[in-house]
């Protein structure tokens, strides 16, 4: 079969079973709810807002890098698909804490946010699907301190808006412990490191794993020490939250600026299966719903 014709076919398959998966189950819970309680909610697996903060900057950074001749788009989509979605369901939670009225609407509220996360590992999934060794990319002059300059400060405008008008302000995603963390981690990988085959790209991925482990580390223990004292809680899971963005945020930077050779040494697989490791110990651990023996009463 011929490769385009296996492509065309490759996507029409996807996307038909993919729907089916998605609409299927959203069509039959909606007629139970119709006839047993119209009140209850009803989760749609698309929420443009989240879909928007994981695909804007993804479309800057590929268009950066393609444009500069850095790698081919589908090494952007796998590299930054998955820090983007944890970067993005990490500010919608953060809002969830912020606006949440009731512990019910929290649990709707947070199972919406998680879709951030599935968006991001689609990206990443399409990245892998297209990844090919044998693309070799025009290079152009990508090493513009200027031009570098401008993507970075369009990457910053795009996050800030977005927590500005849609997740109740900037202020709410500034917290100085888990910059301290990630400060202390980097300058312990790059200046205690001694393992000179790793790239500067490579150890600060590995440092921003751990610092995300840490931050959520740290979360746990105060989490459980302070259990009973409600006053603290939120600004506690914040914490751990916040954390987790940080460090996503600084591996999709690095996905972004650093040179495809670095990016391939740093094996991102195995640095985003971390990530989606650390983001659901610490949901679980903070957001874990109802077992089936608690709904029935058992």
């Amino acid at each position: 079969m011929h490769t385009n014709v296996k492509t065309a076919l490759g996507i029409f398959l996807f996307i038909f079973f993919g729907f089916i998966a998605l609409w299927a189950p959203s069509e039959h819970f909606s007629h139970i709810i119709k006839t047993v309680n119209g009140s209850m909610p009803l989760l749609h697996y698309f929420k443009p807002e989240l879909f928007a903060v994981v695909l804007t900057p993804l479309l800057v950074a590929t268009g950066w890098r393609v444009w500069a001749g850095e790698s081919h788009w589908s090494s952007v989509w796998f590299n930054a698909g998955v820090p983007l979605g944890v970067v993005a369901s990490s500010h919608s939670l953060i809002a969830v804490l912020n606006s949440a009225t009731s512990a019910e609407e929290a649990m709707n509220l947070v199972g919406e946010s998680l879709l951030a996360i599935f968006y991001g590992g689609l990206v990443s999934l399409i990245g892998y699907l297209n990844l090919n060794a044998d693309d070799i990319p025009i290079k152009r002059n990508s090493d513009s301190k200027l031009t570098k300059f401008f993507v970075l400060l369009l990457i910053y405008l795009i996050f800030g808006a977005s927590m500005h008008f849609s997740y109740n302000g900037i202020h709410l995603y500034v917290d100085y412990q888990p910059v301290a963390v990630n400060a202390a981690l980097l300058s312990a990988f790059l200046l205690l490191n001694r393992d000179k085959s790793k790239s500067f790209c490579h150890l600060v991925c590995e440092a921003m794993v751990m610092a995300s482990l840490a931050s959520v580390m740290i979360a746990v223990i105060s989490y459980n020490f302070y259990q009973g004292y409600e006053q603290v809680i939120g600004p506690i899971v914040a914490k751990g939250i916040l954390g987790i963005s940080y460090c996503s945020f600084i591996i999709f930077l690095c996905a972004t600026f650093f040179s495809e050779k670095d990016l391939r040494e740093t094996n991102f697989d195995r640095i985003n299966w971390h990530l989606l490791e650390i983001s659901g110990l610490w949901v679980l651990m903070c957001f874990a719903p109802k077992s089936i023996l608690e709904i029935f009463g058992g």
